[in-house]
Parts: structure tokens; C-alpha cells; sequence
């Protein structure tokens, strides 16, 4: 489906809206746009055209109306674009709207393409209205600047009943949003100076005779605060009976779930872990970031948490150094305190300590015996993330190519031929390792050995010497391998990081 160009009367101003210098479009929108173009597919930027130059930007969203004809060719340039489908909780998934984000790669930032097949109107609990408008919408748009954007009359006339659908229910004003925020008084400020009357009066009696004049002339004074609070309630349980034959719920139904969904929202918000983020339709992945100390191990989980979290579900983790469970922390305090009193030898030595073919004794073997029963507990933690869809980022994780900083320490061991109690510990050891299978992309970040020690002047050389090298001269060759130069600077290596984790997904 195609739309025409036409320009604006030269009286009104190009459909930006937005005060003071503008922002450059974010590069992965002007190829989006180039693609859509290309590709014939009909759309048009549908709403919060006033600030339609933060879409652009990547600050807001890009809220497009799609023609249904033209879904898979859409849904095909995205693709080919990196972005990845995303959808939130059950209770906040709408009909015929599809959520995408893709990485902008010179910036770093995500962006939210929130496609829309169907014109959907409502509270934001429950959205009931659908206005079967869209052919007629999407042929009204202009190609203005960057995108295609709809007449100003047609965007002007959702926006009131949009408005009034949002803020007028008596529900919504006890609830204290009755009122415009100051960004949609904005918008309706920018629209109402770009309408004509004479167009928008056309548009009500050609597309919405069943809403007529006289009531929409109500809907706007509700919206420009002319009208009292009494009269907002009438004219938007009026405008929700014409709207009847269009409503997916009965009002009386539509009016107990939005109730409801108020309260559940409020209530959710304030436990653990609840949030209206959303989940990959590809499901839960598991990211996991390795690398020698002063490889930017911690810098990098930092920044996929920061990057990734602000829209989808994350959770995460450090099985370097996993949440101790009870037993541990009993356990593991009592042995300190033996230590501190000399009643019992070191159980932190570093993995490559030499221990004269004797066995180090069991308390040793305890000791990293718990830290591999917490990883095992994180682990499922983790997998138990991941089936919830859930994005988990980790900083660390057990390998066999890295057996100085994160492996058993018991099956190196020659001396527990001799001794059964340590022998069985160390068993135990080596099955909680074999029950933590491989990430779904493990990032390694070499780094050189005299780069690691120039970045941790504070740490022993011997020390950080060994475990860089043990991880730069490692054969990462594999599926599900990323290597990352970790030597170079800290933004080339974020930027890699990024890259890596955006193209697995």
C-alpha cells in the first residue's frame, strides 16, 4: 500500500513541533525508513507527532501504523535490520500491535519500534476501542522530513477521542488523571494551530457519523479543559456508547478490569522482580562475560544491564561470586574463625598452589566444595530466569578453559588417592561443575598479561599474570564463542561487547 506525498499549506510549519536545536536522526531510523520506502510497505508515524523529532532521535518511541497488507514485508525489514520482536506480560499484550527494538550501532542505543497494525483507543489499562479507520489514516499521510506523517486534522481527531477515552471516565478522575499531562496539553496546543475546522468537520462526518459533530465538539472541550468535571464523565460515557459496536469488552465488563488492573499494577510495583518490561518472542538467553582481572569483566556486564534493561526483562548474575546460601555462610564462617585462631591451615589458596603430591585436607576441599554448591544454586537460578524469558547477563562462569579462577579445585589434586573423605568431597565438587553447561554466548575479553597488571597496580603481578594467561592463551574456537580485544580502549570494547550480544539474541 502506498501513500502520496503532498506538502502543508505554506502558512504551517513542517510538522516538527519540537522547540530549540534539533537532534540528527539515529542512523538505524533513516535506514529503516529508506528500507520501508523501498520495500512499498504503507505506514505513517500515527501519534506524538509534536515531538516527532525525539523519535527520530531514539529518545521516544517511533509509534508507526502499518498497513496489514504490507506485515511481512515490514516485519522483513526489520528483520534484516537486527531488530528483535519483543512482548510483555499476557495481561498487557494488545491485538494487532507488536513490539521491536533494534541496536543503533554508532550510538549504542536501542530503539523501540511499536508497530501497529490496528488503531486501538482507551484507557491505558485496558484499551478497549478499536476504529477500523486505518486504510483511510495511512492514505491522509504526507512524506514530511524523515517520515511519513498523517494530516494534522486526522491525528488531531484521534487525539480528542484518545483524550477523552484516557482522562474523562469518572474512574480515571477519582484515580487524579483527569487531566491532560502537560506534554498532551503540548500536543494539543501544536495540533489545534495546524487544523483546519472546515477538514475536520469533513473527516467526523465522513469516518466517524455514529460520533457526529455535536459531540466531538464536547470531546474537545473536555480535552481543553472547558468543561467540568461532571460534564467529562457524561461526554465520555457518552462517546463510549457510540463507540460500542467497536469495543472488544461491554463497558460494564471494560470498567472492572481497568479497576482491577489499577490496583494489581500499584500492588505489582511494589514487589521484587514485577515490572511491565517485556520478554524476546525467541525466548530467554543467557550471556555470560569472561576474561583474566582488568579485562572489564565488571564495565561490560554493566553496560548490557543498563543497555538492555531499560525495556527488557534482565537478570543478573556473578557466579564468580554467587550469593552464599545459608549452609555456606554458616559453614564458611565457622572455618574462618578456626583460621583466624590458627587451628586450621588456609582453605584460599590460589588454584595453582603446589601441594607436594599430599592432599590438602578436607576442610580445603569444603571450603570450594561450597562455593561450587553456590554456583550450582545461581545456576539454576539463572536457567530458572531464562525460561521466564528472561535476558540474564553474568559476569563469570565455570569453563574448562578456565580452571584457575572458576574450577574445581579437587580433580587437580594427586594426594586424595589416600584419603577417602577427601576424595569424596572432591566428587562432590566435580558434580555440581557438571550440572552448569554452557551459556548461550560466552564473551571472552583478552586481555594481555602485562596489560592486566598495568591495569591492577594494586593486585600481586603473580598473581593477575597467571589468570590473564591462562584466558589469552586459551582455544576459544567454537560455537557460542564471542572474543573480545580487551586490550584496546574501554569504548571500542563496549562497542564490540555490544555488537556481539545484539547479533546473538
Amino acid at each position: 500500500m502506498t501513500t502520496t506525498d503532498r506538502s502543508r499549506p505554506p502558512s504551517q510549519d513542517d510538522g516538527r513541533g519540537d522547540d530549540g536545536p534539533r537532534s540528527a536522526p539515529l542512523e538505524i531510523i533513516v535506514r529503516l525508513v529508506e528500507r520501508l520506502e523501498r520495500a512499498d510497505v504503507g505506514y505513517c508515524h500515527w501519534k506524538s507527532n509534536e515531538a516527532i523529532a525525539r523519535s527520530e532521535s531514539g529518545e521516544n518511541d517511533l509509534d508507526l501504523l502499518v498497513a496489514r497488507d504490507d506485515a511481512g514485508r515490514f516485519a522483513e525489514v526489520l528483520h534484516n535490520l537486527g531488530f528483535r520482536a519483543a512482548r510483555p506480560a499476557a495481561d498487557r499484550q494488545l491485538p494487532g500491535i507488536v513490539d521491536y527494538y533494534g541496536l543503533d550501532e554508532p550510538t549504542g542505543g536501542v530503539v523501540h519500534v511499536h508497530a501497529h497494525y490496528r488503531l486501538v483507543l482507551g484507557d491505558d489499562m485496558t484499551k478497549n476501542f478499536h476504529l477500523p479507520l486505518e486504510d483511510h489514516y495511512l492514505r491522509s499521510a504526507s512524506r514530511e522530513g524523515l517520515l511519513r506523517l498523517p494530516s494534522p486534522e486526522f491525528e488531531y481527531v484521534l487525539f480528542v477521542l484518545r483524550m477523552v477515552l484516557k482522562h474523562s471516565p469518572w474512574d480515571s478522575q477519582l484515580d487524579r488523571k483527569g487531566r491532560l499531562t502537560p506534554s498532551e496539553r503540548r500536543e494539543l496546543g501544536y495540533l489545534s494551530a495546524r487544523i483546519r475546522p472546515a477538514e475536520v468537520e469533513r473527516l467526523v462526518d465522513a469516518h466517524l457519523p455514529f460520533v457526529g459533530r455535536r459531540l466531538f465538539a464536547s470531546c474537545v472541550s473536555a480535552c481543553s479543559g472547558g468543561s467540568g468535571r461532571a460534564a467529562r464523565a457524561v461526554t465520555a460515557m457518552r462517546l463510549t456508547a457510540c463507540l460500542g459496536a467497536h469495543a472488544r469488552r461491554p463497558p460494564a465488563v471494560d470498567l472492572m478490569l481497568r479497576a482491577w488492573r489499577r490496583r494489581w499494577r500499584k500492588a505489582q510495583a511494589r514487589l521484587p522482580g514485577s515490572s511491565g518490561k517485556k520478554r524476546l518472542d525467541t525466548g530467554g538467553y543467557v550471556v555470560a562475560v569472561v576474561g583474566g582481572d582488568g579485562a572489564g569483566k565488571s564495565s561490560a556486564v554493566d553496560h548490557l544491564v543498563k543497555m538492555l534493561s531499560h525495556d527488557l526483562r534482565v537478570y543478573r548474575s556473578h557466579l564468580g561470586k554467587p550469593p552464599r546460601s545459608r549452609m555456606s555462610r554458616y559453614l564458611k564462617r565457622s572455618m574462618q574463625r578456626l583460621q583466624d585462631r590458627g587451628m586450621l591451615a588456609s582453605t584460599t589458596l590460589p588454584a595453582w598452589h603446589e601441594f607436594g603430591g599430599k592432599s590438602p585436607g578436607a576442610p580445603y576441599l569444603l571450603w570450594h566444595t561450597l562455593t561450587a554448591r553456590d554456583r550450582y544454586l545461581e545456576y539454576r537460578r539463572i536457567r530458572r530466569a531464562s525460561l521466564r524469558g528472561e535476558v540474564v547477563v553474568c559476569d563469570r562462569w565455570p569453563t574448562p578453559r578456565v580452571q584457575l579462577m572458576d574450577g574445581p579445585r579437587g580433580r587437580a589434586l594427586s594426594g586424595l588417592r589416600t584419603r577417602p573423605l577427601a576424595r569424596w568431597i572432591a566428587a562432590r565438587e566435580a558434580a555440581y561443575y557438571a550440572h552448569i553447561r554452557p551459556p548461550d554466548l560466552l564473551v571472552v575479553l583478552k586481555v594481555s598479561p602485562e596489560v592486566a597488571i598495568a591495569r591492577r597496580p594494586d593486585q600481586d603481578p603473580d598473581f593477575v599474570r597467571r589468570r590473564a594467561q591462562e584466558v589469552h592463551q586459551a582455544d576459544w574456537a567454537g560455537p557460542g564463542v564471542r572474543v573480545v580485544d580487551a586490550d584496546a580502549p574501554a569504548d571500542e570494547v563496549l562497542t564490540e561487547v555490544t555488537r556481539a550480544v545484539w547479533d546473538s539474541l
